[in-house]
């Protein structure tokens, strides 16, 4: 996103492309597929599928950010100076834009958390491993739904509720701080 948003013309024209192609297909589908076809599902792969087929939202925000700051004076300042396009995305760009990183990557943890839940919840999630998920899962398969043992399937769903609520209240507060319009 700041590579793409930064220098524009044709390799802007590239990364879209392929953002714009990874934006179209859902990612939970990508997810799904992935994860029957690998014999062998351990919890740092199914993060790692769960980080790949997330990046395209936050990519395409980060560049418009990024194609926004680049005609600022302070950057043509920097590029008139002498510095390198790195330097001047490291220096001059970055510090405007770590705040929306910042929040948009809590956000991205909310929604891994609530995507491996859900395949784990389908039987897709990661070998050998206890998560809240696999407990939803566990208490599908043994119908706790149905014969009413409402403490196999509650707890866990409670919780995922809790955490998720709690990492976009951390995303409200951390914007207030970043944002001081938001003060009061």
């Amino acid at each position: 996103g700041c590579y793409a948003g930064y220098f524009g013309g044709k390799v802007d024209d590239i990364l879209s492309a392929i953002t714009n192609l990874f934006l179209v297909i859902p990612p939970f589908v990508i997810l799904i597929l992935l994860s029957i076809s690998l014999e062998t599902r351990g919890i740092f792969l199914i993060s790692m599928i769960i980080g790949i087929t997330s990046w395209p939202w936050v990519a395409r925000s980060v560049r418009s950010q990024v194609s926004s700051l680049r005609v600022r004076e302070h950057v043509d300042i920097a590029r008139i100076s002498g510095f390198s396009s790195f330097e001047i995305i490291i220096r001059e760009i970055f510090p405007y834009i770590l705040s929306y990183i910042f929040m948009a990557f809590i956000l991205q943890v909310s929604i891994g958390i609530v995507n491996e839940a859900t395949l784990s919840m389908l039987g897709l999630g990661a070998f050998n491993t206890i998560s809240l998920g696999e407990m939803m899962n566990w208490a599908l398969n043994y119908e706790a739904v149905r014969s009413g043992i409402w403490w196999a399937f509650i707890p866990p769903v409670v919780m995922i509720a809790l955490i998720t609520f709690s990492l976009k209240y951390i995303n409200t507060g951390m914007d207030e701080i970043f944002n001081p319009k938001l003060r009061s």
